[in-house]
């Protein structure tokens, strides 16, 4: 049987022509002059791409809250305090004490009573600061009770001088209920919201003391359901 010897095949090297007039031609400028017709002259740089820029922005980033990612479209939609009309029957209460201390005082001062002076002394003292005690409660409970209702969120704000302020999305309310209420928390039309979320690191929100519990109830529902229902069409078109 014959043998046969393989030749090799050589590479072909692609020769370009180059013409003398491309020679003796001047090399473009760079970067480019306006004269290019890619790259014309008089346009505003886009944002973002000038030296020092990025470092700019994460200094800067999410430094105001009122305009931050997120928080387009926010608006609020309720905001209340703790309610003063809680405290109602306390005041009756130390109203009556009220009246029946002056009744002593004008038994024991004006029928020549002086025996029960001392008493009606004491009297005065327990009176006036049962008044101070309810007084120094009422501005307690008003000022360091704050709540303020988002169409997007949910604030619960406690405390006067050591302040602490909680915030729950609505997109993680699972539930929302009214506390029972008394009688008088009835009649008076007071009561406690209480708003559960749907993860178990989240606290349970307590709304305590507002007016006309059962409308806020329905308020924290309502956009919380909306703002559901916006995520998941949202959700849908990407």
């Amino acid at each position: 049987m014959a043998s046969t010897q393989s030749t090799p095949i050589e590479s072909v090297v692609p020769v370009t022509t180059v013409s003398t007039a491309d020679l003796g031609a001047a090399p473009k400028q760079f970067p480019p002059t306006g004269d290019d017709p890619l790259y014309k002259t008089g346009i505003p740089e886009p944002t973002g791409t000038e030296p020092g820029e990025e470092i700019r922005a994460e200094d800067h980033e999410n430094t105001d809250p009122s305009s931050g990612t997120g928080v387009e479209g926010e608006v609020v939609v309720w905001e209340a305090r703790y309610s003063k009309r809680n405290f109602i029957g306390r005041v009756a209460f130390r109203s009556l004490l009220t009246v029946g201390w002056i009744a002593l005082a004008v038994y024991t001062w004006g029928s020549g009573h002086e025996n029960l002076a001392a008493l009606s002394w004491i009297s005065l003292a327990v009176v006036a600061v049962l008044w101070i005690s309810l007084a120094f409660r009422i501005v307690q409970a008003h000022y360091s009770h704050y709540y303020k209702l988002t169409n997007r969120r949910l604030f619960v704000s406690t405390g006067v001088i050591q302040r602490r302020r909680d915030m729950m999305e609505l997109l993680r309310v699972k539930d929302v209920f009214t506390r029972q209420q008394s009688l008088m928390e009835r009649w008076l039309g007071l009561g406690t919201v209480v708003v559960v979320p749907s993860e178990k690191d989240i606290p349970t929100f307590y709304v305590s003391g507002v007016d006309q519990p059962k409308e806020v109830m329905d308020l924290i529902w309502h956009h919380a359901r909306a703002e559901r229902d916006i995520r998941s069409i949202k959700v849908e078109n990407v």
